[in-house]
């Protein structure tokens, strides 16, 4: 029997069966779900709301986003705080301001609820924070036509209001999300929180200097 062309003499050929076999391909990953999304990052909204608080508390409401317009900004009548294990709900007319807000606070719960009011150019809303899916329901905005009269128009001014709460609220989103991922975060921030949930006096001038220095080292495309 003759040997293959091009095999050296004494050389067997290399069966198919014998090469090298193909990688399988990488393993596709599937995007994760809603649920499990919100899950994985309500965190991040407890957080939110939890500075916002601190903010309202320190700068007597008057909040000041380094993008877009300033606003006035303070809990009303309700805050629930949680963690894994219990939830505390508070009712009052100042729920934020009262000792129990702090205590749940040094337990270890963060703000998973609460009833924002604001002042927005001169217009007065409120609204439920809903810090896990970061949501906003039973939002009230103020109506200057009646909708008996002009049912659009009155749409029309209740859109052009929800969204001007909604550019100041992604401002402030946008400032939290940058304080956030910052390396002082965790080195300076939230032992600054620790102490105020404890009751101590924060050096308002001080955090401003630190909160505006940060601030401007973050490139505007990841704001």
């Amino acid at each position: 029997m003759s040997k293959p062309k091009g095999t050296p003499r004494g050389t067997k050929p290399t069966p198919a069966a014998a090469k090298a076999p193909t990688p399988p391909p990488p393993p596709v990953e599937r995007p994760k779900d809603l649920a499990t999304l919100v899950e994985q990052n309500r965190f991040l909204g407890r957080e939110f709301l939890l500075w916002l608080w601190f903010e309202s508390e320190i700068y007597e409401t008057h909040l000041r986003p380094s993008k877009g317009e300033s606003c006035s900004l303070w809990i009303e009548t309700q805050i629930t705080l949680a963690n894994e294990a219990e939830e505390a709900r508070i009712k009052s007319a100042m729920p934020a301001a009262t000792p129990e807000a702090k205590q749940a606070l040094r337990q270890g719960k963060l703000p998973k609820q609460a009833r924002i009011r604001a002042i927005v150019n001169d217009h007065e809303m409120s609204w439920l924070m809903k810090a896990d899916e970061l949501a906003i329901g039973s939002l009230k905005v103020p109506t200057e036509l009646d909708a008996k009269e002009d049912k659009y128009e009155a749409l029309y001014e209740r859109m052009r209001l929800t969204e001007e709460l909604e550019v100041v609220l992604e401002a402030l989103w946008s400032d939290f999300l940058a304080l956030r991922l910052s390396p002082t975060w965790s080195e300076g921030l939230v032992p600054l929180l620790a102490s105020w949930a404890r009751g101590k006096a924060i050096d308002e001038k001080a955090y401003a200097a630190t909160k505006a220095r940060l601030l401007r080292k973050v490139p505007r495309a990841a704001r």
